[in-house]
């Protein structure tokens, strides 16, 4: 794994590790729900450079890399989107898949049957998004070999939780002059933000999320 230091709140930073090859994160006890929202989008870069195609399969069993105590597989809901990851008994803290951090933090979500059907009529394979496995559209409505059902980058909550993510560290780093004068003068101040949709490309054999991804970082980028 290679460390990253990102800005956690209050204040301060935290270090988070990251595997290209599993495709995964380790954040110590507390960090995911620490991070600041423009580390959020910093390891969202993170997750879009190490993208690549091949990707080591995890094992079956994990030691925590702090206690080497087996990890646990858990279940956990964020708003209304279910994600998962391993945990450390000891609360050292847990190791999450890149996957399962897009959708903790609201920019993946599952395709519906309908959608799914629209997609076929331009796409034949799809990789998955869980472990790579390739995906025929035609035959199956989640991977063969790891389950996962078929996810794309939602544009539509991708523009939010960017807007979201950049209102949020903006209030956390500026102070707007014009909101304190109204907060002291007993107005309710009245901020407006904007952000660009993101479309999901199609093609042959393609990464739904992967794809996404790679938009989201142009756009942000301004390519």
């Amino acid at each position: 794994m290679r460390a990253m230091q990102v800005e956690r709140t209050p204040h301060g930073t935290s270090e988070v590790d990251l595997c290209d090859a599993c495709h995964a994160l380790w954040f110590d006890a507390y960090e995911s729900v620490r991070l600041t929202p423009a580390a959020t989008i910093a390891l969202f870069r993170e997750v879009h450079g190490a993208a690549a195609p091949a990707r080591r399969a995890l094992p079956e069993h994990m030691p925590c890399p702090r206690c080497r105590a087996t990890l646990v597989a858990t279940q956990d809901l964020q708003r209304t989107t279910r994600f998962s990851y391993w945990r450390c008994p000891r609360s050292h803290g847990r190791f999450t898949p890149f996957v399962q951090f897009l959708r903790e933090k609201s920019f993946v979500r599952a395709l519906s049957a309908a959608e799914i059907e629209r997609l076929k009529a331009h796409v034949r394979t799809v990789r998955c998004s869980g472990c790579g496995a390739p995906v025929e559209l035609g035959r199956d409505m989640a991977c063969r070999y790891c389950r996962a059902p078929i996810e794309a980058l939602d544009p539509d909550a991708v523009a939010e939780t960017l807007k979201r993510l950049d209102a949020a560290e903006r209030r956390r780093t500026t102070i707007d002059v014009d909101q304190l004068a109204d907060a002291l003068l007993g107005q309710v101040p009245r901020p407006a933000w904007q952000a660009r949709a993101a479309d999901v490309s199609t093609g042959f054999d393609i990464d739904l999320v992967g794809n996404g991804i790679a938009f989201v970082v142009s756009a942000l980028s301004g390519d």
